[in-house]
């Protein structure tokens, strides 16, 4: 710890270069000295140019560290200020701090706002081996921590997070599951986040469904790969089987053959593939004379069309 050498006597002084100081610290080669330097560094300061003293010494840095945090290069006043002659870490405004985040816009919760920057005397978030990180994320024994470092026990800490921050911590994924399960996620309101993809990757987007509807097929609520597939986020209206979204669904006798997928005595199909009429699928179609000899749905030409899909 390096304080001022202070002159109990008021009437003397530290001698320097032909002037009178009353303070005098020893600050090394690399430490800030606000007052005068000498060539063995050695910092002479004056009453007026002492940045702050304390019981008689003077220091550069004075940092507010509150009751239960340590002034462990310094000496500690009752109000809870540190009082020190240098500063390892990060130097802002006369005071020194342990810790420096990149916040944007969010609250410094405690620290000093400086720019995009906060400045912390202790860790308002998480440590890991001595060093604090702003997010802890548990991405378990397979998963990769790509942006920060990872502990024995599958966690991932972190200083940013480029995609989804909920909660302390960083997640890769999140998509709207309404009442649905999260699948080894984190729920919040209407919405998942996961470090992994439990379904579907295209592009490097996340999708929760992924439906083989041809090259000539639509995607109405997704994207479309060249190969064939829609990749969507939510089947509104239509039936979901295995991962993948359909938009009509047909009970099939188990010796009926089935033009889509099958999953026991249920047919799955992103098209029609009988007749379509008023956007409904019907599996027959037969010309009548009158309304009243259609047992399914009649149209102005002429047609019956039921066994509704």
């Amino acid at each position: 710890m390096v304080v001022a050498e202070v002159i109990a006597d008021a009437n003397s002084c530290h001698d320097y270069d032909g002037s009178c100081y009353k303070y005098r610290t020893h600050v090394g080669r690399s430490n800030t000295c606000s007052g005068i330097r000498s060539h063995d560094y050695y910092c002479y300061y004056t009453p007026t140019t002492c940045p702050f003293s304390y019981r008689g010494s003077c220091y550069e840095y004075k940092t507010y560290v509150g009751s239960s945090e340590p002034c462990t290069i310094g000496v500690k006043s009752d109000a809870g200020y540190c009082y020190s002659a240098s500063c390892a870490d990060y130097a802002l405004d006369g005071s020194c701090y342990k810790y420096k985040f990149v916040s944007g816009d969010d609250a410094c919760n405690g620290g000093v706002r400086s720019g995009s920057y906060c400045y912390f005397t202790f860790c308002p978030h998480h440590t890991y081996l001595g060093t604090c990180y702003k997010y802890k994320t548990y991405v378990g024994s397979s998963e990769p921590c790509i942006n920060g470092m990872k502990s024995d026990n599958g966690y991932c800490y972190s200083a940013s997070c480029a995609d989804n921050a909920q909660s302390g911590s960083c997640y890769k994924y999140k998509y709207e599951s309404g009442d649905g399960a999260c699948n080894g996620g984190v729920r919040s309101g209407n919405y998942c986040y996961l470090t992994f993809c439990p379904y579907h990757v295209y592009l490097g987007i996340f999708y929760k469904y992924e439906t083989y509807v041809g090259t000539r097929g639509p995607c109405r609520t997704g994207v479309k790969s060249d190969s064939g597939f829609c990749y969507s986020s939510s089947c509104p209206r239509d039936h979901e089987y295995d991962g993948s979204c359909y938009k009509y669904r047909k009970h099939v006798a188990r010796s009926e053959m089935c033009s889509g997928v099958r999953s026991s005595d249920v047919c799955y199909y992103t098209f029609c593939p009988y007749y379509l009429y008023r956007g409904m699928c019907y599996k027959y179609m037969h010309y009548v004379a009158s309304s009243w000899r259609c047992s399914g749905v009649w149209s102005s030409g002429g047609y019956c069309y039921y066994d509704l899909f």
